[in-house]
């Protein structure tokens, strides 16, 4: 008789789920409907093209803090996590940039300012983990 993982699951205590997951979760659903929505081509998805440079930066950064978490010395990991989220600004920037593809705007300007602002939201949470870790 097989047993059903899903129905004995338990969800992560709330002492355990820092706010930065919440935040890296709530950013990767955002990204997420942006890049699976109809204006974002499907060519642009695909392999090595900046859609799939940007969903594999937005798991990177869950990598990283998951790791930074359970790691003993989480400043490098915190450092590298802080790179992540600056590439992924820059790749939201350049997927904007209407010299960049012929055809159109890959991602709206307005939905690109929410999802820095997210990133930037973030980047001040991890830049006080770093500041408390040095003090």
């Amino acid at each position: 008789m097989q047993r059903n993982f899903r129905a004995t699951a338990k969800p992560p205590d709330p002492k355990v789920d820092l706010l930065i997951f919440k935040k890296a979760r709530e950013m990767i659903a955002y990204g997420n409907d942006c890049l699976y929505n109809k204006q974002f081509p499907r060519k642009y998805r695909v392999g090595n093209a900046i859609g799939a440079q940007i969903e594999g930066a937005m798991y990177d950064i869950l990598d990283g803090l998951t790791e930074a978490a359970t790691k003993e010395h989480k400043k490098t990991a915190l450092t590298q996590v802080d790179h992540k989220i600056l590439y992924l600004r820059q790749l939201l920037i350049t997927a904007v940039d209407p010299k960049m593809n012929t055809a159109a705007v890959l991602i709206p300007l307005d939905s690109q300012r929410k999802w820095c602002e997210m990133l930037e939201e973030m980047g001040k949470i991890l830049g006080s983990w770093l500041k408390k870790l040095n003090s």
